[in-house]
């Protein structure tokens, strides 16, 4: 049994339901608390510097923040994701976002969020948000430890879509009667596959394009203060997956 009226509600997580990256913010954390492995570790300032110049895409960047955790113990870096959330994600959570996400489960709605940083971090924070599935790039694990080898779709743009449909072909949701939040115009793709499209705090050229759809357009800058969340437990329910 599904009881939400087959209606979801996806929230991006980069710069919209988050004040910041959390996959930049990870890789950033496992670097300077040198988890990396030495030979990953030290391959990262070179990335960095090519992406830069723009010599590395923006999906190669999602792919490099899950290939990153090479040769780690899944379950060391999922501890790991615990403290990187509490430390330095769970301040940056916008109030705009803790809002809505209440509304879309107060309503009965299948609240999904959605990113191309690595599931370990992307499942702190729907754990925090108590969202009904969280989605992030995941990677292939064996023997206990995390490869190179990315399980697709990477979730950014086409990816993103086919994997949010994947979850909708689950759980019996229908996107043409659902809600999506992102800043991102590589969104596009499932944007235009929900009924309703909600752009956050666009960048310029991205709110151009946005206004000219007609899509809504919000800004959600203001960061969620500690100890102010709602009980979003009171409104998670009971449901069978």
């Amino acid at each position: 049994m599904v009881p939400f009226g087959r209606t979801a509600a996806i929230f991006d997580v980069d710069d919209s339901l988050l004040d910041g990256n959390a996959g930049t913010i990870f890789t950033w954390y496992l670097y300077s608390e040198r988890v990396m492995r030495p030979e990953v570790r030290s391959r990262i300032p070179r990335v960095i510097y090519e992406y830069a110049r723009s010599r590395l895409t923006e999906q190669d960047m999602v792919e490099v923040g899950s290939r990153c955790q090479q040769g780690l113990y899944a379950d060391q870096v999922k501890a790991h994701a615990h403290v990187c959330f509490e430390r330095h994600l769970r301040k940056r959570i916008t109030s705009g976002a803790i809002r809505q996400i209440r509304k879309h489960l107060l309503s009965g709605h299948f609240v999904v969020i959605a990113s191309g940083s690595s599931q370990y971090i992307i499942d702190e924070v729907g754990r925090h948000l108590r969202v009904h599935a969280a989605v992030g790039t995941r990677t292939r694990i064996v023997d206990g430890r995390i490869t190179d080898q990315i399980l697709p779709p990477v979730v950014f743009k086409d990816g993103k879509r086919a994997a949010v449909e994947a979850i909708a072909e689950r759980f019996d949701l229908d996107l043409t009667r659902s809600f999506l939040y992102s800043d991102s115009s590589a969104d596009v793709p499932l944007f235009e596959a929900v009924g309703t499209p909600v752009v956050v705090n666009p960048k310029a050229p991205f709110r151009a394009a946005a206004e000219k759809r007609g899509w809504e357009i919000v800004t959600w800058k203001e960061r969620n203060r500690p100890g102010a969340e709602p009980d979003l437990a009171d409104e998670w329910g009971s449901w069978e997956g």
